[in-house]
């Protein structure tokens, strides 16, 4: 009975043993990662905290200013948590989320755009010191940000066509002309004490004569005294306030490809060739557009694919007979152009789904496309014209509504995140003991 009631004692004593072992386990990881802050239903961690300052440092080390004190840092990255929490919560109550699929996409075009693979991408995220893991999870959680953004601010907001002429009116006042031109420099020829007046003259003569059998380049790098002779006398693209005052007035008054008279100056003679004038001006973007018809049968449980497909094949033989393809898309098409009889207008490159794309580039003027399939349904279409068509002024517009609008929201954001956060339950114990 004795021998019973030990072994029983000591069964306690060491369950206990194990038990102190393992609260005091908990307590030291506790320590480690313990909660130092709650943010509406999450919360904030030790080491989410940590990690979010070495970020922060790593931003700031690579800018020119000085990188501020610890507790500077301490408040950035606790501000940057606070928001990412509010605006995750506020993501997921409006059922905004970013899948697997998306995240991945995002990946492959990060590695894609700096030419490695994703496996590159991987070794050079750790090798940065930090985990793919974390870096992932920033990727995420800047797509939430960006959709919210865009559900809550971008939707709402209109940029006019007034505010984009103001915004290109501006840039063009605040990029300064450039002058892009090239400079031999004769410098004076002496003798013991005072300047050779006639070999200096000999020599820019021969010079002159030179520019007019060989190009500007060849002669810069033959004869001129100059410091950029090397280069073919490239001085390169320069605002007025970067041009020596003595070579202004002649730089303005010439023209593209122009070679100027010789300038003197105290050191010498200069010739300048004004290469090219670079003031604001928008992109030169031609492109090549296709004007379509289709005919769309979609896609149902009731009628199989191969009936669609034979379906379409006869309306294809109706318009060979001689029925045109504008009667038979208002007719049989179930797209929505069929009220303008199938007609899709001028598409430019991109504005279809490859597979439609890839028809249509293949089509001669009113040719008919065999049937195809597409995740839309099936399809026969009909190339009308083709053109080229200049898209400068289009791009740049929608460049610039594109600026406002990141701008406009970008402000807004700021204000409605202050918004969010003066009504949400926020609580940090970083400081407490």
């Amino acid at each position: 009975m004795i021998a019973r009631v030990s072994f029983i004692f000591a069964l306690l004593i060491l369950q206990n043993f194990f038990l102190i072992n393992s609260v005091s386990t908990a307590q030291k990881y506790m320590e480690v990662d313990k909660i130092i802050g709650i943010v509406e239903t999450q919360t904030i961690t030790n080491s989410e905290l940590n990690k979010k300052k070495e970020e922060i440092r790593k931003l700031l080390s690579k800018q020119a200013e000085g990188i501020p004190s610890d507790k500077k840092i301490t408040q950035l990255s606790l501000d940057k948590l606070i928001t990412e929490k509010l605006v995750v919560e506020y993501a997921i109550m409006q059922g905004i989320s970013i899948n697997e699929e998306r995240l991945n996409n995002v990946i492959n075009n990060i590695s894609t755009s700096n030419n490695i693979s994703v496996d590159e991408l991987i070794k050079e995220v750790e090798m940065d010191g930090s985990s793919f893991s974390d870096f992932r999870e920033n990727i995420r959680i800047q797509l939430i940000f960006e959709q919210v953004k865009k559900r809550i601010i971008s939707a709402n907001l209109k940029i006019s066509e007034f505010e984009i002429d103001n915004f290109i009116e501006l840039q063009k006042e605040i990029t300064p002309t450039k002058y892009n031109y090239s400079h031999i420099f004769i410098q004076n020829i002496k003798n013991d004490v005072d300047v050779d007046v006639a070999k200096t003259k000999n020599k820019l003569t021969k010079v002159i004569n030179q520019l007019k059998e060989k190009n500007f380049e060849d002669v810069a790098i033959d004869y001129s005294d100059g410091p950029m002779a090397a280069k073919g006398g490239l001085i390169g693209s320069k605002i007025m306030d970067e041009i020596p005052d003595i070579f202004i007035e002649t730089i303005k008054s010439m023209n593209l490809g122009e070679i100027s008279e010789p300038i003197k100056s105290s050191g010498g003679y200069h010739l300048i060739k004004l290469n090219k004038i670079e003031e604001f001006e928008m992109e030169t973007i031609i492109v090549s557009q296709t004007k379509a018809k289709q005919i769309l049968l979609k896609k149902n449980q009731i009628i199989s694919e191969n009936e669609i497909e034979k379906k379409l094949a006869n309306i294809r033989n109706l318009i060979i007979e001689g029925m045109s393809f504008s009667e038979a898309a208002n007719k049989y098409s179930e797209d929505s152009s069929a009220a303008n009889q199938g007609d899709l207008g001028w598409l430019n490159p991109g504005d279809t789904i490859p597979e439609f794309e890839k028809e249509i580039d293949n089509l001669k003027i009113d040719e008919i496309s065999q049937p195809f399939k597409t995740a839309l349904g099936w399809h026969l279409i009909q190339v009308n014209e083709r053109r080229e068509k200049n898209l400068s002024s289009e791009t740049l517009r929608k460049r610039v509504k594109d600026i406002l609008l990141k701008q406009k929201t970008e402000i807004r954001f700021k204000d409605w995140i202050k918004t969010l956060r003066e009504g949400a339950h926020i609580e940090i114990w970083l400081y407490e003991d």
